[in-house]
Parts: C-alpha cells; structure tokens; sequence
C-alpha cells in the first residue's frame, strides 16, 4: 500500500482544478453502463452496517430511483465500479491496480473532499487509509482465517499528536458477530484504563423495536427513580428537562437529566435577554459549571438504549425514542412529588433536544394544562 506520503502527493495533485477535471472526464470515458442505487456499493468496510448504522444499500431500478438523494454508479467494461455521482455534483471515481483500490472524491463544489485507498489480500480488505488533508487515518485489520477479530487505526490531525484506536470484533459460537467494542489505546498499543465503549450488540432471538423499546421504558423508569434522590436540594427547581440528542439520537441514549434550579432562573430574568431561551436551552443551563446534570450508566439500560439505536436506525427513524420520552413525562413527574424535591410553584417537566435544533416549547405546550402554560407566559416565561 502507499505511504502516507504518497497519498499526499496524490491528495495534492488532485486538488488542482486541471487535474481534477483531466481525472474525472477520464474515468467518465470508461463507464460502460449506469446503475441507480440507496447508497454507496463500493463502500466495504468490514461490519460497516454494524458500526455505522442506517439500512443496507439496496440496488433501485431507474424508475424508483430519486436523483436528490439516491447515487448513481457507472460500471467499466470489466464490472468494476469507476465512478459514483450524487446529488450537488458530488462525486467519487474509483482507481484499481492489482490488489489495491485508491478512490478520489470531490465536494459539490468541485473542492477535493478526500483520497483513501484499500489494500486487499485473498479478497479481504486488510488494510486502509484515508487522506483529508487535515486530518487522516491509517488502519489495519486482523483476522482469525476468515473471520476478522480487530481493526487498529491510527488517527491523526494537523498539530494534534497522534492517537491510537481499536475495534474489537467478538463472535458468538455460531461464528455470527455478536458484539464490537471500541477501544482507546496508549502509545505501547495498550488499551488505555476504562476506555472501552460498546458500540454494537447482536439483536437476540425474539426481540423487535416494540420489545426493546419497552424495555428501555422499564430500565428507564428504574434509573430515574435512584437519580431523583442524588439531585440537590439546596434550593427549589423551577424544570427539569429530560434531554435528548435529535441530529444524532445514539449520541446521547439513554437520554440524561438536567435541572434548572431557581437562581439560574433569576439570573436570566434579571439580564431580560432571550428568557424563554436560556431558562428551556439544556446546554446553557448546563453551561453554568453547576453540576444541574445527570447521565446514566446502569449497564442494562445502556445495552438496552443501544440495540434500541440500531432499530431506530435501521427504520430511519426516531418516533421510538420520542413515544419513551413522552411516555416518561407523567411518570417523572409522580417520581418527583414522591422524592420529595424542592420545586417552584409554576414547575414543569419537560423532554428537550441538546443542541437546540428543536424547540422544547411547542411540545411543553401541547402537555400542559392551560392554566399552567398561561401562568407560565404570564410571567415572562416561556
């Protein structure tokens, strides 16, 4: 395979706009014939579906196939796909020489977006590296005959040192992947202490989206009630949001906690910016350096949370995480009155999106009884 430094010789010579318009009317002149599909066909990292989620890409007929989101790929003579095209002019053409695979992509905006290259022995991929000019990775995968056990990278961006990283394959009996870890590793290639996350579980015998969703509600309701008793009760809470992550659900489900205590409340109503805002926006609450947060680690309801990501995922999907999350408002709410927490007289239980992109007002609105939500607008606060 290429040294990095060949790769960013490549990387260079194919940033030039001349160079990169030789290339692709070159690979163009090769295609053969033309085929619609869901997604990317050439893409074949090992366990890819495992670790990145979403459907499998599924061949379309012409007739079925969307050209703003679906991708189209042109066959040489030989059968190979050279070329893939989608929507916005983005584009990747695929190099072969024997044993190796390099591909060259551009953003829609002609830009180089990328140049990585496979390296193939007995027809498995062994070993990858992807170039991106300012940051990259250089991975290669081990295996027990056939069956891959782990894949090592090595990670790297402009001034940043070096880091190591290892997916860690494990196989039940049936020789059937059963899990994926991810590991952080020292220097030595040593997995670093504690840095050990699950990223993938086989869905056992039995189980479908309604079974594990019902069983992330139970494990759910079970951790609230153990968290209640840890939040402080120095000083009422005016809310308490049970937040979520919208863009990227899997990066924070199970969802976590975090309380909006009455002097945060004051704050913000004195300053008079944006109150509605600040007082329902769990980053800026969080934001205050208090410790008004709280994340689940109960190892059960992670499993849970995480086979229940990679349903969702598969359907596309959300609307099963946000039917447990409207599920759990009432039920938080008795839990709180049972805790015995200190709260406002206008206190609201509420699900909200981190990252702001979803307004938490709408659906607070539509749950709350109209005297509460007038007293609440009455005061200035929502």
């Amino acid at each position: 395979m290429n040294s990095p430094s060949e790769i960013q010789a490549l990387y260079s010579k194919f940033s030039g706009a001349e160079a990169s318009e030789r290339l692709r009317a070159e690979i163009r002149r090769q295609v053969a014939s033309w085929r619609w599909a869901s997604d990317s066909m050439s893409f074949d990292e090992p366990y890819a579906r495992e670790l990145f989620g979403g459907p499998a890409a599924r061949w379309l007929s012409d007739g079925r196939a969307d050209p703003q989101k679906h991708v189209h790929h042109g066959f040489d003579a030989q059968g190979r796909i050279v070329i893939e095209c989608r929507s916005n002019a983005r584009e990747q053409v695929c190099l072969y020489t024997p044993g190796q695979r390099t591909t060259v992509s551009w953003h829609g905006g002609g830009s180089i977006d990328s140049v990585s290259q496979s390296r193939y022995e007995e027809g498995r991929l062994v070993a990858h590296h992807m170039h991106l000019g300012y940051r990259g990775m250089d991975s290669r995968y081990e295996y027990d005959g056939r069956q891959l056990q782990c894949s090592v990278t090595r990670n790297w961006e402009t001034r940043e040192k070096p880091w190591l990283t290892r997916h860690v394959f494990v196989h039940g009996a049936d020789g059937v992947l059963d899990r994926i870890h991810l590991q952080y590793l020292d220097t030595q290639g040593q997995p670093e202490p504690g840095a050990d996350r699950l990223l993938y579980l086989r869905l056992p015998r039995g189980e479908t989206l309604k079974t594990v969703e019902a069983r992330v509600q139970q494990l759910l309701e079970q951790s609230l009630a153990t968290a209640l008793q840890q939040i402080p009760r120095g000083e009422p809470l005016y809310g308490l949001l049970l937040c979520y992550t919208h863009e990227d659900l899997t990066a924070a489900w199970p969802p976590f906690l975090v309380w909006g205590r009455e002097s945060y409340r004051r704050a913000v109503l004195e300053r008079g910016e944006e109150i509605p805002y600040y007082l329902w926006a769990p980053d800026e609450i969080r934001g205050m350096g208090e410790a008004d947060e709280h994340w689940f680690s109960d190892e059960a309801l992670g499993e849970a949370c995480l086979l229940h990501g990679q349903l969702m995922e598969m359907k596309q999907s959300n609307a099963s995480a946000m039917r447990v999350l409207r599920h759990m408002l009432p039920l938080l709410e008795s839990m709180v009155r049972q805790a015995g927490l200190p709260v406002t007289d206008d206190f609201v239980v509420a699900f909200a999106d981190n990252t702001g992109e979803v307004d938490p007002l709408k659906a607070m609105k539509a749950r709350l009884p109209d005297a509460h939500w007038a007293l609440l607008k009455q005061r200035g606060l929502v």
